[in-house]
Formats: structure tokens, C-alpha cells, sequence
């Protein structure tokens, strides 16, 4: 056998034990990604569902949690109720929050100010009317545009194309009346910035109608007017009394003279 042959024969064996090396590291580590999964300590669980929830940022579901930690639907609800009671202590500055049966950790808002000054861009607020429309129709839904309209006394196209394409609003139907108008509806993103689990979270009519009649108690400034007030009316009352009798008293002694 040639130099040359002994030369390809050697590089071809150095070519297959790299390349059966390199295959048996794989297999290595996949046994070993299987092995963490099926081992993982059931202490922490907890914290592996807490980790997913944070790292997939959107609101996520109760299954997506299921498939990818390989735990039970019930044992993952086990535990989003513990995490839940843990981040609404006090000292936790975020919260695990539902939204239409889906789970997303989100920031108190009393702290909300503070990380308005990390965004570079201010948040997108509604107008008075887009407010009021939405309540509208988050309480009237379905509802067509004419009947918004009715209520408000304004044209609310304009409105209603903002709310829909900033995806608050959506249109859930067809009226079967002449024309087949549009029937509005709210979104789960309406509920995402509401922080409302679902539409039954949201208050009555009738709560909303006591709580705009009930005057609420008068702040210290207040009552310390109301106070005011009433000594003052209670001074000039006293006066008036007195009155009555300084002059009886200086007729009583004039009348001897």
C-alpha cells in the first residue's frame, strides 16, 4: 500500500471517531435535558411556573403551562393560587394577575409613576368620549353604532374606528335588520387594560349609581370649616341673647333716678 493510501485511510478514520464523538455528545445531552425534565424536584415546581409566566410576558393559559412544565392542569392551578397570595403581599411590587382565564404578572400601580420615567414614549391615553363610548358599549354589548349614538347625542365613527384599531373594541356580529349594522363589542384587551378577569368584574349600574350619589366624608379641611362655622353661628347666637339683657339691666337701674 502506498504512502498516499496509509494518508486517506488515517484521515478517514480521524473524520469518523470526531463525527461518532460528536454524535454520542448529542445523545449525552439529550439524555441528560429528558433526565432534568423528569427529576425535577417537586419544590420547585412553583418556581418553574412562576419563571414562565414571567418569561412569556403576554397572558398565558393554564394548559400552555400544563404541555410545556409536563405537570398537571390542576397541579399548575395549585400553583398560580399560591404564587398569586405570595405577590399580594405588601413588599411585592408586582402581581399575578387572570385575564379571561389566562395569567400575566404585571406591576402595582401605586408604583406606576416611578416606571412611567424608564419608557421613552408616553402611554396612549383615551379621551373623555372614547371613555365614554367604551362604557357603552362594555355595558350595552352587542350594540350597533346607532344606538351609541342615541345615548351619546354625538356621531361616534370616528370614536368606534380608534377603539377598533387599537383593538379594544371588536365587531362580534351583524344586526338582522335592514342594512345588517355592525354589533360592537369589547376584547379581552379591553379586559387586559382594565385588569378585569372578565366582564362580571365589571360593577353594576347600580354600584356605579350609589357611588356617584354617596357624598363621602368630608375632608379635614372641611370639617374644620364646618366647625368654624358653628361656633361662629353658635358666638352670635350667644351675643344676641346676652343683648337683651345688658339693655334690661340699663333700663332697670336708670328707672330709680
Amino acid at each position: 500500500m502506498s504512502i498516499e493510501n496509509e494518508a486517506a485511510e488515517a484521515v478517514e478514520e480521524v473524520r469518523e471517531e470526531e463525527a461518532q464523538g460528536v454524535e454520542g455528545e448529542a445523545q449525552d445531552e439529550q439524555v441528560e435535558v429528558y433526565s432534568t425534565e423528569e427529576e425535577l424536584d417537586p419544590e420547585k415546581q412553583q418556581g418553574l411556573i412562576e419563571a414562565l409566566v414571567f418569561a412569556f410576558g403576554e397572558p398565558i393559559t393554564v394548559g400552555k403551562l400544563a404541555e410545556v412544565s409536563g405537570l398537571d392542569a390542576k397541579d399548575v392551578k395549585d400553583h398560580l393560587e399560591t404564587i398569586e397570595m405570595k405577590f399580594a403581599l405588601d413588599e411585592s411590587g408586582m402581581r399575578l394577575v387572570c385575564i379571561s382565564g389566562k395569567y400575566q404578572f404585571r406591576t402595582k400601580g401605586e408604583y406606576g409613576a416611578y416606571i412611567q420615567k424608564l419608557k421613552v414614549s408616553k402611554p396612549k391615553r383615551l379621551t373623555p368620549a372614547a371613555l365614554e363610548t367604551l362604557a357603552i358599549v362594555a355595558y350595552r354589548q352587542p350594540i350597533v353604532k346607532a344606538d351609541v349614538e342615541m345615548i351619546r347625542g354625538v356621531d361616534c365613527t370616528p370614536t368606534l374606528k380608534t377603539l377598533l384599531d387599537r383593538g379594544i373594541l371588536r365587531i362580534v356580529g351583524h344586526k338582522a335588520t335592514v342594512g345588517q349594522p355592525a354589533l360592537y363589542g369589547t376584547t379581552e384587551k379591553f379586559l387586559s387594560i382594565f385588569g378585569l378577569s372578565s366582564l362580571d368584574d365589571l360593577p353594576s349600574l347600580r354600584e356605579l349609581k350609589e357611588l356617584e350619589e354617596d357624598p363621602g366624608e368630608p375632608e379635614e379641611s372641611e370639617e374644620e370649616e364646618m366647625v368654624a362655622s358653628e361656633e361662629s353661628d353658635s358666638s352670635e347666637e350667644q351675643e344676641s341673647q346676652d343683648a337683651p339683657v345688658e339693655e334690661e339691666e340699663q333700663v332697670t337701674a336708670a328707672a330709680p333716678a
